[in-house]
């Protein structure tokens, strides 16, 4: 389920409407409303989760200018009032995103699981362009042709003129395209000319919708016919050249085309490719072999009022105008060109075998024109100018051929808009530097570690420690000493302290003064004072391998000290980490809702792009998230 809240609360209100048309009044049992929503079984609990609610009632409650009353038998009702202007002047304001989603609320009526295939169907007919469905006979293919006829308005003179045939071996151009004129074969037609002419009404040539099932059952005299027809819109009937008002032509098998079958011309005229299969979802089954209202035909199911909805040849024409004029953004260009780019990889990794059976992905130029075509279509229904990444998700359904290259055109398409999708920055390494300084001091400050100096015995009995790193005390330079023995003391003289090489035998005495007992060993330090120049002095030296640190005894057993250590390291450490991580994550998310809010609202393409599109502020988010609970595990060690 992908539906937003105000795409429930309008969903509601149509079918209220609808009911409340089809019953004459305007109090209408809630079950009945909700039930013509077309609400799945399964969508149910995550519509109330959107909403934080239990039941529809409390959606219902929500809704300006509804109302809910006690009907019979405690039936609750809900009554509806827009308290608006006629329905006419609405439509004049409604937006062109509104009235499609509301018009395809009404076609996806009575069938179920066939949402994308509608709303693919509709958006090919309103550009201009063919659709083809690959799916099993029974799957619905046919219906949602017959559809997609009720969302346009009918010719007051001639009427909505839908062709549908199904194609089969024997199938003759006769069947498809009229006719031969015999009165214009003997010379009785209108030039007074014995000439060869179709009969056109009720055909084909005439038709503004069609629908050809089984296609590539046709003949070669037929199919050459169809390209001309699909792609000019012309048919060259005896000596004239007739334009076709076709809207849509949608196309129909059960199988792809056979391979060297001369095929591929008229295959490559569908610019849209959709697998439609049988219900998946076994509430929806169940709730199809139940319903006894479905029906190809739903013309007299629209009220008056919704019939403003339906398009006109004039809303297509001046539709057609206002898409030439959308653009494509920089982020679609760039979409477009890595997919371009990824398929010739593809078709050269290929092996020959591959290649011989026709798995080479071909998307030629007339077909890239046709797809951008059916982009800016989306973008301007969906008002806007510009062709953006989630109309670009469209293209999956553009450019495979074969069902190998079903699977891998997603792969193709996501991994484009993934690379091309939005970005953002976050000042994630900053936080992890100061958690690193955070870490830092809860050691100093709470712990203790447990490992010791190591000690080694040297050649004369003496006990040394072996020295990481130094440098001369009076030339600053780095020498590299072994080891270092504070407890030695000169036979001789009041010198004390020995350095000892790799063999552990002595290499020099220190050749200067130390104060009395200035020598100490503290964690992996060997300090010392230099009494006569007054210099402190200190080497790191080698420790066990125990590195473990321990909570220090005398901090926490000790309650005062305890508390206020913790106080401190809460208020001057953990707090100001937590709000700036606090902040950024609100950044992200007023980012990504803004962002967003056009991709989900997108009323053609897969909404399983959006999080495509956001791969880059999701992981962002997380990484932030991460990095709270390594936050709060660090609290952890002093809490």
């Amino acid at each position: 389920m992908n539906y937003t809240k105000e795409q429930v609360i309008e969903k509601i209100i149509v079918a209220y409407k609808n009911c409340a048309q089809k019953q004459s009044k305007q109090e209408i049992l809630i079950n009945q409303v909700i039930q013509d929503t077309g609400f799945k079984a399964d969508e149910k609990s995550e519509i109330f989760k959107l909403f934080d609610v239990s039941k529809y009632e409390e959606i219902i409650k929500t809704i300006p200018n509804a109302e809910i009353i006690e009907g019979e038998k405690h039936n609750q009702l809900m009554k509806y009032s827009t308290g608006e202007k006629s329905e006419e002047k609405q439509m004049e304001n409604t937006k062109n995103h509104d009235r499609i989603e509301k018009l395809l609320t009404i076609l996806k009526q009575g069938l179920y699981e066939k949402d994308e295939a509608i709303r693919l169907a509709l958006l090919t007919a309103i550009s201009g362009e063919s659709i083809f469905f690959l799916g099993a006979p029974g799957c619905a293919k046919s219906m949602i042709a017959r559809r997609i006829v009720q969302a346009f308005k009918t010719d007051e003179k001639e009427g909505l003129k839908y062709f549908e045939y199904l194609m089969n071996q024997f199938s003759t151009p006769e069947d498809i395209f009229g006719n031969i004129s015999l009165r214009a074969l003997n010379g009785d037609g209108e030039s007074g000319k014995e000439e060869y002419k179709r009969i056109t009404d009720g055909f084909l040539p005439q038709a503004n919708i069609a629908f050809l099932d089984e296609i590539w059952k046709a003949s070669p005299a037929i199919q050459n016919t169809l390209l001309t027809i699909i792609n000019e819109r012309k048919f060259h009937n005896g000596g004239k050249v007739e334009d076709v008002p076709l809207k849509a032509l949608f196309a129909a098998s059960n199988e792809l085309p056979t391979k060297n079958e001369g095929l591929e011309a008229l295959y490559d005229r569908f610019i849209l490719r959709l697998v439609v299969d049988f219900i998946q979802n076994e509430d929806s089954f169940f709730e199809m072999i139940d319903d006894s209202n479905s029906k190809d035909s739903i013309i007299s199911d629209i009220s008056e009022n919704d019939k403003n909805l339906l398009i006109s040849n004039e809303d297509l024409e001046n539709w057609r105008k206002e898409i030439d004029k959308v653009k494509l953004s920089d982020a679609a260009r760039a979409v477009i060109s890595a997919i371009r780019k990824e398929l010739t990889l593809q078709n050269e990794s290929l092996s020959d075998e591959d290649k011989k059976n026709g798995e080479l992905f071909v998307v030629g130029d007339r077909r890239w024109k046709k797809i951008a075509h059916i982009l800016k279509t989306s973008a301007f229904l969906n008002d806007r100018n510009e062709v953006d990444l989630m109309d670009c998700s469209l293209i999956e359904n553009c450019i495979w051929g074969t069902e190998k290259q079903q699977k891998k055109a997603r792969e193709i398409v996501e991994k484009c808009i993934k690379q091309n999708g939005l970005d953002c920055d976050t000042a994630i390494e900053d936080i992890q530097e100061q958690i690193g300084e955070f870490d830092e001091y809860i050691d100093t400050n709470f712990y203790v570690n447990k490992a010791e100096p190591k000690e080694y015995k040297m050649q004369d009995g003496n006990i040394a420690y072996k020295i990481e790193k130094i440098k001369d005390i009076y030339s600053y330079n780095e020498i590299t000493p072994y080891y270092l023995c504070p407890s030695y003391n000169h036979p001789r003289y009041n010198r004390t302290g020995a350095y000892y090489d790799d063999n552990k035998e002595i290499i020099g005495d220190f050749d200067y003064y130390f104060e009395e007992d200035s020598f100490q060993i503290n964690d992996n330090k060997v300090s010392w004072i230099d009494g006569y120049r007054e210099e402190a002095y200190a080497v790191s030296i080698e420790m066990t391998d125990d590195d473990e640190l321990v909570k220090d005894s005398k901090v926490f057993d000790t309650p005062d000290l305890l508390e206020l250590r913790q106080s401190k390291a809460d208020t001057e450490k953990y707090t100001p980490i937590k709000s700036f991580i606090d902040s950024e994550l609100k950044k992200l998310d007023d980012f990504a809702s803004e962002k967003t809010a056009p991709y989900k609202a997108n009323l053609f393409a897969n909404q399983e792009y959006c999080d495509v599109i956001m791969n880059a502020v999701t992981e962002a988010k997380k990484a932030l998230q991460d990095t709270q609970v390594e936050l709060d595990k660090e609290r952890n060690d002093y809490q």
